[in-house]
């Protein structure tokens, strides 16, 4: 039987959980300065572009700072807007039962969500938990993804955190494409900063607009892909499991 991966509770980031929901998770010798970029501030206002992306930097801060309910509560929001990394990390956490009550069936279903856009990243890991489940858990599991399905799919989440983004880059679009300049707080330097030329900003509309484009297309990879069908059973994964199964 295969082990299930570790989950990354920062972009960054990928170390074993502690064993005990009750310990406070120890960073491994090379990853302090890691940790310690998770534990500052998330910036406001990517919350603005891409919130996701933002509630799954507050799920790092709150899982090393030993708030384990508040960092799941992150995760929740993050996945909510279509945040893949966040989807795998509570299912991860629900299927081993790390800083999470343990329920496998859940942590199939939210690993399921995880893998629907065939991301190399999350499938293995909902593959090697589907070979792993009991008949009754895999009913268990298909009854929690038809639930979570409505808010937490790509199909509904997805649309939602584009037209978020959409609609925040517009009101920067002025700059990107007439060469002004934009300060959005945590994400660029404001006006006379130290060590800038005076009412000089550090980064310019246009450079800006290609940063947050680079990371929309980042977060939205593997979107138009996802070719879930029907609501009856998780597929076309579980397909693709047992077929891996039979090969193995």
């Amino acid at each position: 039987m295969k082990t299930l991966s570790v989950v990354a509770l920062s972009l960054a980031l990928a170390a074993p959980l502690a064993a005990t929901a009750g310990d406070r998770p120890q960073p491994l010798p090379d990853q302090q300065s890691v940790v310690s970029k998770s534990l500052l501030p998330c910036p406001g206002g990517l919350e603005r572009f891409l919130p996701g992306d933002y509630y799954f930097c507050s799920a790092a801060r709150n899982y090393w700072s030993g708030h384990d309910g508040l960092a799941r509560e992150s995760l929740k929001d993050a996945a909510r807007w279509a945040s893949k990394p966040a989807q795998y990390a509570l299912g991860v956490m629900y299927f081993n039962g790390d800083h999470a009550e343990k329920n496998r069936p859940l942590g199939l279903a939210w690993l399921a969500l995880a893998a629907e856009r065939h991301d190399p990243s999350y499938e293995p890991t909902f593959i090697s938990a589907y070979k792993q489940v009991t008949p009754e858990e895999l009913a268990q599991a298909n009854a929690y993804w038809k639930e979570l399905k409505a808010t937490y799919a790509d199909d509904v989440a997805a649309p939602r955190a584009e037209r978020r983004f959409d609609r925040e880059y517009q009101q920067i679009a002025w700059a990107t494409n007439f060469g002004g300049s934009v300060f959005i707080d945590g994400v660029t330097v404001p006006y006379g900063a130290s060590g800038l030329v005076e009412d000089a900003p550090l980064q310019s509309g246009f450079s800006l607009g290609r940063m947050l484009q680079t990371q929309k297309a980042m977060y939205f990879y593997g979107y138009d892909s996802h070719v879930f069908v029907g609501d009856a059973e998780l597929v076309p994964i579980g397909q693709v499991a047992a077929l891996k199964s039979r090969a193995d």
